[in-house]
């Protein structure tokens, strides 16, 4: 058995890390405790998944977990009615849900593009990509050639990736994980001296762009790229409460 830990010093120590204070205005409900369950301020277990989907819900709670931090909250916008069903969901299972969107996007040195330059090998040399006042993109170095790179990141991600070889070279890297495909990104990326641009998910104008550029371009699924970032923050709040922590890994299907 594991002793309780206390949810209100859990997030005020989380809020530090991310400081979640600087968004509270730019992007409301979104980083912070948004649900606290009526079990009370003790938790035994931690849970981590990208999103507040319905699988990392009942993953959560069939994990035994009190608390389940996510990246991505149930946004009104984008879940419609079954916000108020994913809400409901945590209600029943006593699970507190704690959510790190733009916070962890642009936390220093821990947020999700350090973790998955972390994951991929790459050596961060600085930051970039502009969000909500804060940077979510991170650049550096990687050894070997661009197809050595690709199975590296099929391997660790353990997803399908897309990639597109239009550079001479292959070195610098520059990541911005999940959505994060928009062109002015992967110019930045090209001024910044990189050939190489890794997201998540592109669209037809990102695809174009990088090949018109000469940019190589390696999606990686929103899902996936995402995921490091999140494991390594539950990681971490694990060991700084001392309880036991689990990575729900959602349906493969969202991606």
């Amino acid at each position: 058995m594991h002793a309780n830990a206390s949810l209100a010093e859990m997030c005020r120590w989380l809020d530090e890390q991310l400081d979640v204070a600087r968004y509270a205005e730019v992007e409301p409900e979104s980083n912070g405790l948004l649900f606290a369950s009526a079990a009370g301020d003790g938790v035994s277990k931690i849970a981590v998944a990208v999103s507040t989907s319905l699988a990392a819900l009942f993953g959560a709670a069939k994990s035994g977990a009190n608390l389940l931090v996510v990246h991505h909250p149930p946004w009104p916008g984008a879940d419609l009615h079954l916000r108020e069903e994913k809400l409901a969901a945590l209600d029943a299972a006593n699970l507190s849900l704690y959510a790190a969107h733009a916070s962890l996007d642009c936390a220093p040195r821990i947020g999700n593009g350090w973790a998955l330059a972390d994951a991929l090998g790459v050596t961060v040399e600085g930051t970039f990509a502009e969000y909500h006042g804060g940077h979510a993109g991170v650049y550096g170095r990687a050894d070997g050639s661009f197809a050595d790179f690709i199975a590296r990141t099929q391997r660790r991600l353990g997803a399908d990736v897309e990639a597109h070889n239009h550079a001479r070279s292959f070195g610098r890297v520059a990541l911005v994980p999940g959505g994060g495909g928009e062109t002015a990104y992967v110019d930045e990326a090209r001024r910044l001296g990189c050939d190489t641009f890794v997201t998540g998910e592109g669209g037809l104008f990102t695809r174009m762009f990088a090949k018109e550029c000469g940019v190589n371009l390696l999606l990686g699924t929103h899902q996936s790229t995402e995921a490091p970032g999140i494991r390594a923050l539950g990681e971490r709040l694990g060991e700084h409460a001392g309880i036991p922590w689990e990575f729900i890994d959602e349906s493969p299907d969202v991606f």
